[in-house]
């Protein structure tokens, strides 16, 4: 028997998400459309929605409300695992990850101070623009009109979805499968902040457009001996596009003080990261003989560095 009283909250388990308000703003109109497409897809609850997540991706209630709420931008990857959780086929999740990379592209230039307007998907019925969304800060300058590169995306996703809707065969098929242009992955430490650290300290900071089905690692490159030294394990990355790396060790344990040293941040796929971990259990897990790598495996992508000298 249900409990008696109040009624329940928005985002409460067992609950559908609400209706999202509209207000312009990148982050409500992905909210707004995603509600409307899990409505089409049997408007299946919280609960459903995580229950049915692969097992690699964690994600709280609490996040996946606000997400379904317009109050986070979602990555990528939480957004398509919510569309397939829904049963989106292959076609339909494509077409989202066109739309939520202009979008990610109109709230990337939001947060700069642009005033911009987000508009629906190509698909949508409803094609009447929402209002300017007013800058989180002052405006800059007025700049120059933005080159036709940046409008490409939203040109090419619109013709995709006349085409399919027109029903044209093969050629507009391959077309609706485009994922559309991305941001190039990107990752920044942002702890700590000065560049004189001990010899293990704490790190963390943002990333971007990490690849799906890769995992973000990070490594200690010595310009003295020329080797890599992946940390143990790899960073923790969440869906506000934080990491953590948990406790660093920079360098060897009989190193120099002075020591100079830069931290890479990259991405690795299913053979890289199994790579990185054979080479952990190998030397005998952090406790054991620190060879290094003489280069990173295959399947592995450099997307961030800082150099640091250890005190």
């Amino acid at each position: 028997m249900g409990e008696q009283g109040e009624g329940p909250r928005r985002g409460e388990p067992g609950r559908r998400p609400t209706r999202v308000e509209r207000d312009g703003t990148p982050r409500r109109e992905l909210a707004h459309w995603l509600r409307a497409a899990l409505t089409e897809l049997g408007e299946p609850t919280l609960d459903t929605i995580l229950a049915r997540f692969p097992e690699n991706v964690r994600l709280s209630r609490s996040a996946l409300a606000k997400a379904l709420r317009g109050e986070t931008f979602p990555d990528l990857p939480l957004v398509r695992a919510v569309l397939r959780a829904a049963g989106a086929d292959d076609d339909e999740v494509e077409s989202w990850s066109a739309y939520w990379a202009h979008l990610h592209d109109l709230e990337t230039r939001r947060r700069a101070g642009e005033a911009v307007t987000a508009d629906p998907p190509p698909w949508a019925a409803e094609a009447a623009p929402r209002a300017v969304v007013a800058p989180e800060r002052p405006a800059p300058a007025p700049q120059p009109a933005p080159s036709s590169r940046r409008r490409v995306p939203v040109a090419l996703v619109a013709v995709v979805s006349l085409l399919l809707g027109a029903g044209v065969a093969l050629g507009a098929v391959a077309l609706a499968t485009w994922p559309g242009p991305r941001e190039p992955a990107s990752a920044t430490i942002l702890d700590p902040v000065t560049t004189t650290v001990p010899k293990t300290f704490r790190t963390g900071g943002s990333y971007n457009g990490l690849p799906e089905g890769t995992l973000l690692w990070a490594t200690t490159f010595d310009p003295g001996t020329g080797r890599f030294f992946p940390q143990d394990k790899p960073c923790v990355t969440r869906t506000d596009e934080t990491f953590d790396c948990g406790q660093y060790y920079l360098g060897r344990q009989f190193d120099p003080d002075t020591a100079t040293y830069r931290i890479d941040l990259f991405f690795a796929d299913a053979a890289a990261s199994n790579a990185l971990l054979q080479y952990q259990i190998d030397k005998g897990g952090p406790d054991g003989p620190n060879p290094g790598m003489a280069q990173l495996p295959a399947g592995t992508t450099i997307i961030g560095t800082r150099t640091y000298v250890r005190s």
